[in-house]
């Protein structure tokens, strides 16, 4: 009897111990389960936040892009210039403020009684006219609607150049006819007023075509009863520098030869 009890006791016992270690491992199972879901959990956690982060960046990233895209036009192009007429040379567009000197009596070498510092500088300005020999190709014609002379070597393409440098190539010729006596001009006089003549009015149509807007104020002088105009004024203008190296950059080196071919005298 004893014997018996002693042995359900042992048996008791052992169902215990099994009872206990099987819930400390399903205890130890829940804990692992737990823990791998919090490190999931932690893991997804970051992940999410990186890849909101990484979003977040790009759209900033474009969004400055934008800006400076935004900021790069407003300071390249006019808003008047809506609708303007085509160029290959727009690329070379840059606008600036820029400061118009009106001081009568203000030494310059573009200005003066005839010496050789005036010459040269606008010999520079005008680069001789080399520079200003432009190719633009058929379909800078075609987008302008135009029609120019072909030009006959490898390169093809056809021969303009750029409206200002005419406008340009007239102010200089009315200076050089204002000292006349320094300048000689060989032609004969009617001929010689024709041409005179032709860039008054140019210049005339350029600059009621350019219609410039800038204000242009007033002060008072001691020595004047009304008021007197300003000696400087402020104006929105194209980057000098920018069309000029555009125009060296597609500039013809040499027009002499079969280049140009006149279609009748050869």
């Amino acid at each position: 009897m004893l014997s018996q009890k002693a042995s359900k006791k042992r048996s008791n016992d052992v169902t215990d111990e099994f009872d206990t270690e099987s819930l400390l491992s399903d205890q130890l199972q829940e804990n692992l389960i737990l823990d791998s879901r919090y490190e999931r959990s932690k893991r997804n956690g970051r992940l999410n936040i990186l890849l909101h982060s990484a979003i977040i960046s790009f759209y900033g990233i474009i969004a400055i892009l934008l800006l400076l895209w935004g900021a790069k036009l407003r300071g390249t192009k006019c808003a008047c210039e809506n609708g303007a007429v085509y160029s290959p040379a727009n690329t070379a567009v840059e606008y600036q403020k820029q400061i118009i000197n009106h001081k009568v009596f203000e030494e310059s070498n573009f200005k003066g009684m005839p010496r050789p510092e005036v010459d040269d500088a606008w010999a520079n300005l005008l680069q001789s006219l080399q520079d200003n020999d432009i190719r633009v190709q058929k379909q800078d014609l075609e987008k302008a609607n135009l029609k120019s002379v072909p030009l006959n070597d490898e390169k093809g393409g056809y021969f303009v150049t750029l409206d200002v440098y005419h406008t340009l190539h007239c102010v200089n010729h009315i200076r050089k006819s204002y000292y006349s006596d320094y300048y000689h001009n060989p032609n004969p006089v009617a001929q010689q007023r024709e041409h005179f003549d032709h860039c008054i009015d140019l210049l005339r149509q350029t600059l009621m075509c350019h219609g410039d807007i800038s204000l242009h104020p007033f002060e008072w002088i001691d020595e004047y009863r009304f008021p007197w105009p300003t000696e400087q004024t402020e104006h929105q203008c194209r980057n000098w520098d920018k069309l000029v190296a555009w125009s060296k950059e597609h500039s013809i080196a040499n027009l002499e030869g079969p280049i140009l071919t006149h279609p009748t005298l050869g």
